[in-house]
C-alpha cells in the first residue's frame, strides 16, 4: 500500500491546509506512515530518493523556483492549487500502483468532498479555515502578496463541514484564516464573524468552537456581546496581536491601531467575559526599535489584563516594506529582549493559572498520559493542565468534555481534579 509524508511548517492555518491535503490523500486510498516525518525537505529526499516530494505553502507561493532548487522537489504547489493538484501529481505517480477504490478522481479531483475536512493527529481538536487571505498592508509581512484580499468562505459550506467533524468524533473545532476577524464583509450579502458563530454553534452534536488569531479592530461590540451571552459553546478564549506595545513602533509596521485601542479591547473583554483566557503576539527587534521604544512595550504588556504571550524575533522577509528600512536591530539585542518578553509571558500565564485555583472549569481531555499518570487536558480558558482521574483508567476518558476542578498552578504546571 502506497503511504505518504506531510511535512508542516509554520501557523495554524498551514496546519488546516495540511489537513485538508491529508483528506485529499485518503480519499486515494493512501495511507501515511505510523512516524511523521518531521524533517526539512533535503533530509527527506536523502532519505527517500525515489519519493515524490512537494512542497506548498506562502513560500511556495513567493518563490516557487528558488525552493524547488534549493530542496529538490519534485514539484511546488501554489495555494490556489492545493488539495486538488497534489492528489493529480500523486495518482499521475503512483499510476496503477494506485488503490483502486481511490483510482476515480472525478470532475474536480479528489477533493470535491473534502476540501473543508481538516483533522489532527488524537482526533480530539480540529483546525477548520473559515477565510483566506487578508486586506491588511504591515510593513512586516508578506502574506497579502502571496494569499490576496480577503476571501470569506460560504456559511454554508461551513456549518456543512462542521457537521462532517462533529460526526468524526471531534469535540473541539478551531475556526482559523489569515484574518479571521474579517469574515463575511466579501460575501453577498456581507455577514459578520458573529452571524457565523451563531450559525456555527447551533450544529447539532457540537461540543464547543474556539477561534483562532483576531486581529484588534475586528473584535466588534457585537462579536464581543455574543461571546458574552453565548453559554460555552464558543469558549471564553481569544489571541489577539499586539506586536508592539510602542506607538511608533505600531506606525512603522503600519498596524491600524495604537496601544490606546488595543487597552480598551482587551478591558472590554475583560470586563464582559471575567473568565476569558487572552494570549497576544508580540514582535521584538523591529527596524529601528530603541531600547525606550523597547521598554515601553514592557511595561504596557506587564500592565495589561493578558495571560500568554507568543513572542517572535524580527526577521527580514524580502518583497516587504520593512526589510528595506534602516536601523536593524542586531540579533544579539533581539535574543535579550526576546528572553525579557518570554519570562514575563510566563508571569502573565502563571497569574492568570494561580487565578483559577479552586475553580471548576470545562476541560476538554486528549488522548494523551503524561508521564506522571495524569491525563492531559485542554480548559476552556485555553489552560494546558494535568488532570487526576481519582484512580480511573484514563482511556476510557479520552476525547470527553468534563468539569475540572484546578488544585495547583506553578510555573512549570497546572494540576486538577475530576469534579
Amino acid at each position: 500500500m502506497p503511504t505518504y509524508r506531510i511535512v508542516t511548517m509554520g501557523c495554524k492555518l498551514n496546519q488546516a491546509e495540511s489537513s485538508a491535503v491529508e483528506a485529499s490523500l485518503r480519499a486515494l486510498g493512501l495511507s501515511r506512515p505510523l512516524r511523521e516525518a518531521r524533517q526539512i525537505a533535503r533530509r527527506l529526499r536523502r532519505a527517500n530518493p525515489r519519493a515524490l516530494l512537494l512542497a506548498t505553502g506562502c513560500y511556495a507561493e513567493r518563490d516557487a523556483e528558488a525552493l524547488r532548487s534549493a530542496a529538490g522537489l519534485d514539484a511546488v504547489v501554489g495555494l490556489h492549487d492545493q488539495p486538488g493538484r497534489i492528489a493529480r501529481l500523486v495518482a499521475d505517480a503512483l499510476g496503477p500502483r494506485l488503490p483502486a477504490a481511490g483510482s476515480d478522481l472525478g470532475e474536480h479531483g479528489a477533493t470535491a468532498a473534502c476540501d473543508l475536512r481538516v483533522e489532527d493527529a488524537d482526533r480530539t481538536r480540529a483546525y477548520l479555515k473559515v477565510q483566506d487571505g487578508c486586506d491588511l498592508r504591515c510593513s512586516y509581512c508578506i502574506i497579502p502578496s502571496v494569499r490576496g484580499a480577503s476571501r470569506s468562505l460560504p456559511p454554508d459550506a461551513i456549518v456543512h463541514a462542521l457537521a462532517r467533524l462533529v460526526e468524526a468524533g471531534y469535540r473541539e473545532i478551531v475556526l482559523t484564516g489569515v484574518n479571521t476577524g474579517d469574515y463575511g464583509k466579501d460575501l453577498d450579502p456581507p455577514l459578520r464573524l458573529h452571524h457565523l458563530l451563531e450559525r456555527a454553534s447551533s450544529v447539532s452534536g457540537l461540543g464547543r468552537l474556539r477561534l483562532n488569531s483576531l486581529e484588534p479592530r475586528t473584535v466588534s461590540d457585537d462579536l464581543v456581546a455574543f461571546l458574552a451571552g453565548e453559554g460555552g459553546r464558543v469558549v471564553p478564549h481569544l489571541q489577539i496581536p499586539l506586536q508592539s506595545g510602542s506607538d511608533a513602533v505600531l506606525a512603522r509596521m503600519r498596524r491600524p491601531y495604537r496601544t490606546a485601542d488595543y487597552a480598551a479591547i482587551v478591558e472590554r473583554l475583560r470586563r464582559r467575559i471575567p473568565r476569558i483566557g487572552i494570549g497576544a503576539d508580540v514582535i521584538v527587534g523591529f527596524p529601528g526599535e530603541s531600547d525606550a521604544e523597547f521598554e515601553e512595550t514592557v511595561l504596557f504588556i506587564a500592565s495589561s489584563p493578558l495571560c500568554y504571550l507568543h513572542v517572535f524575533s524580527y526577521s527580514a522577509r524580502p518583497g516587504t516594506r520593512a526589510a528595506t528600512l534602516p536601523d536593524q536591530v542586531p540579533p544579539p539585542i533581539i535574543k535579550q529582549r526576546s528572553a525579557r518578553l518570554r519570562a514575563l509571558g510566563s508571569d502573565l500565564s502563571l497569574r492568570f493559572r494561580a487565578g483559577q485555583v479552586g475553580r471548576v472549569l470545562p476541560v476538554l481531555t486528549l488522548r494523551e498520559v503524561r508521564a506522571d499518570g495524569r491525563l492531559r487536558a485542554l480548559s476552556d480558558s485555553f489552560i494546558d493542565l494535568g488532570l487526576d482521574t481519582g484512580g480511573r483508567p484514563p482511556e476510557p476518558l479520552f476525547n470527553r468534555l468534563l468539569a475540572a476542578r484546578v488544585t495547583a498552578a506553578s510555573a512549570q504546571d497546572t494540576l486538577a481534579v475530576m469534579a
